[in-house]
């Protein structure tokens, strides 16, 4: 084929826009819904997510939230309203209860492809699309139940009506749908959906010196239609429960988080340099090359174009930098950045496409120079680390884990050679997505079967509830002081009743020693440390799996 002939046909199909979003959505219904629901649900976030969801249901209460049959403040509902949807239908599972993340994210990708299509061009789209479906934790964070994908697909809709409506001046309607995605990120995940994308706007209005554009914008109906969507539901838990309410889901869930470390989540300033190096792997090592073109002076760069270089960073910048400074941490918090982050790389691989930036240039050596660099510390990590650390994982699913990350090894060489050497872009950007699939399908079929060894949880769960007469009790041993949920929240999900956290020997001996009956499930190393103060108690095993002991102070 000739090569007029070849990119007549690479137009074709660029041209088809629905042959792009078909595409790209047969790839997310692979990356994010297969297998979704052979695995049990992984602590903690899971089961409770899950636990909530079905209280809506068994409570006929769609405002306030509970888990574990008691008020819980935690989050806004809106994440799930749509799980207990599933649930009414379709019936609880671990498929019904993650399928919402699931969706956001197809969503979510399809969305990165119109806002790169916006920002830059369809091929920027259609680039960044891929890219962001496969990141390795935005295909983790996607196929887990979480409001981490939710809340950043609503920031990211927010982004593109505002970007539709500054780049359309007589279409003020934009201003307006973008405060309404504000809304139902607020709805997702409390003020931080609206925070987060008002101060991005704020800023990025500020110093590229357009805050006249206020004027054009609509604040006053955009801030009537925020509250319409998000306010509601504030007011009226606000007025069942009270000053409650305010002090659970506004000081101790957001000001206590940000000001010190809660529940033990802390970590470094650094500690989201490590976590976007792995988390938007592989395509972190195109990152600060990207950075790099988009903060370089060039009499080829328009104003236009410098200013969505500018938003891009601005995106990124804020984000990472408002949760750099908060005392609690976890991987989750920065995910709003990755569509941005996907969007930079998505313009990269299109100027190597276009042939506006060489693809012999010494930045693209240093790209795949530090692509190779992680995975070969992945690789180093796993032999020498988690063989020590996690001797019984490593011995029944290490092989493949390795093989894995072999896989994405070999993915990245022959990257390198047919961008490098045959100037094949596109060529070079779908090897790297497709040692992505064949990384996920290693994990998800060598690889995390294998893990419900270690996950006993649901197993002695069934078992219970198989047993169990009303009024006897299910006990998590230990907890920690001041909580009065289990942390083995797994158990409540499973067993479908409600679970006591016991935080002390005292109190788990006048449990034991009460006429009704008592299921415990502890770690077979805490009941070996209070075993001896358990003598003198009629207590019967039930079960032992995975590291975890059942017991009873009855026989069944």
């Amino acid at each position: 084929m000739k090569n007029s002939d070849k990119k007549l046909k690479h137009e074709f199909f660029i041209s088809r826009e629905w042959f792009l979003v078909v595409f790209l959505l047969v790839i997310c219904l692979y990356l994010f819904v297969f297998k979704l629901g052979d695995t049990s649900l992984w602590e903690t976030d899971e089961p409770i997510y899950g636990d909530v969801a079905r209280g809506i249901l068994r409570f006929g209460d769609w405002i306030t939230l509970r888990f574990n049959y008691r008020e819980w403040f935690d989050k806004p509902p809106l994440y799930f309203w749509f799980t207990a949807l599933f649930y009414r239908f379709f019936g609880w599972n671990e498929f019904t209860t993650r399928i919402t993340s699931s969706l956001f994210g197809m969503t979510h990708v399809v969305l990165v492809y119109f806002l790169g299509r916006v920002l830059f061009n369809k091929r920027v789209g259609f680039f960044s699309a891929l890219i962001l479906a496969t990141s390795l934790q935005f295909i983790v964070q996607s196929r887990l139940a979480l409001v981490d994908v939710p809340l950043s697909f609503f920031i990211s809709l927010s982004f593109l009506f505002f970007y539709l409506g500054y780049t359309n001046p007589d279409r003020r309607n934009y201003y307006i749908l973008s405060a309404a995605s504000m809304g139902f990120a607020t709805l997702t995940k409390g003020p931080i959906g609206f925070l987060l994308p008002g101060f991005i706007i704020l800023i990025y209005l500020t110093l590229t010196r357009n805050l006249h554009r206020l004027k054009a914008m609509r604040v006053p109906w955009m801030v009537l239609i925020f509250l319409a969507i998000a306010a509601p539901w504030y007011i009226i838990e606000f007025l069942r429960h009270g000053w409650i309410f305010v002090e659970q889901l506004f000081f101790l869930r957001m000001v206590t988080r940000f000001a010190t470390p809660f529940e033990g989540h802390t970590g470094p300033v650094y500690y989201y340099f490590a976590v976007l190096i792995l988390g938007f792997f592989p395509w972190s090592s195109f990152l600060p090359l990207a950075f790099f073109h988009f903060l370089r002076r060039s009499k080829d760069k328009t104003a236009k174009e410098r200013e969505k270089h500018f938003f891009l960073l601005i995106w990124i910048a804020l984000i990472f930098i408002f949760f750099s400074l908060s005392q609690s941490k976890l991987p989750g918090y920065i995910f709003p950045l990755y569509p941005a982050c996907a969007l930079s790389v998505g313009w990269l691989w299109d100027k190597f496409a276009t042939s506006k930036l060489p693809a012999q240039s010494k930045g693209l050596y240093i790209s795949f120079g530090f692509f190779f660099v992680i995975v070969l510390a992945l690789m180093t990590a796993l032999t020498f680390i988690g063989k020590t650390l996690f001797p019984d994982e490593y011995a029944l699913f290490g092989n493949a884990v390795l093989l894995a990350i072999f896989g994405l090894l070999g993915a990245g060489v022959f990257s390198f050679v047919f961008i490098i050497f045959k100037r094949k872009i596109f060529l070079s950007l779908l090897t790297l997505v497709a040692g992505m699939c064949i990384f996920l399908w290693i994990l998800l079929v060598h690889i995390l079967p294998f893990t419900e060894v270690f996950k006993p949880t649901k197993f002695f769960a069934h078992e219970i509830k198989s047993v169990i007469q009303p009024g006897e009790k299910i006990v998590d041993y230990p907890v920690t002081p001041g909580h009065d949920i289990s942390f083995n929240c797994s158990l409540v999900y499973y067993s479908e009743h409600p679970v006591l956290g016991v935080s002390n020997v005292e109190n788990l001996k006048e449990l034991f020693s009460s006429g009704e009956r008592v299921y415990a499930v502890m770690d077979i190393e805490d009941y070996h440390g209070i075993k001896e103060e358990l003598e003198g108690i009629s207590l019967y095993t039930l079960n032992k799996r995975g590291g975890k002991i059942l017991l009873s102070n009855k026989q069944n």
